[in-house]
């Protein structure tokens, strides 16, 4: 049993980095604020992720016999409810970053293939941003004079 809350916690951790090594190149960036307008439910799906990771880790703690405070229930549960748990949460956590990340872990785990992937993620949202602006110029029939732009010296 013991050897199953490890097998619940490598692909757990492996999320966690990930996440973390986005986030802190997205922060070095400094588009973390871009970021957040163009993307608000990222980030909070990734905190949810984070705490699924964190539940795991709690529910396999505990099924190691460490003594914590039991913060969802009053008494102990037996062996193979600890599992079961850690399991349920291990699964989430995955699922939710399958859901959320999208593809901004294609590049894998390095901190070369994060920066690329926080690159990649913010010039997606800003293309969204300039073909919803492109759309709503064209539905309401506004035309941008060439001339206009142009700057005389």
């Amino acid at each position: 049993m013991n050897a199953f809350f490890v097998f619940t916690l490598v692909p757990v951790t492996l999320i966690s980095v990930g996440l973390y090594r986005f986030w802190s190149c997205v922060h070095r960036l400094g588009q973390a604020k871009e970021l957040m307008r163009l993307a608000p439910h990222m980030m909070a799906l990734d905190g949810v992720t984070i705490f699924a990771a964190l539940t795991t880790l709690y529910f396999a703690a505990l099924g190691w016999g460490f003594t914590l405070p039991l913060f969802f229930h009053d008494e102990p549960l037996a062996n193979w409810g600890y599992v079961l748990m850690a399991t349920a949460c291990c699964l989430t956590c995955m699922g939710l970053s399958w859901q959320n990340a999208g593809r901004r872990f294609e590049a894998g785990p390095s901190w070369g293939g994060m920066r690329e992937s926080a690159v990649r993620t913010l010039v997606a949202f800003r293309i969204l941003d300039a073909v919803e602006v492109s759309h709503a110029m064209k539905a309401s029939r506004f035309v941008i004079d060439s001339d206009a732009l142009e700057v005389r010296k």
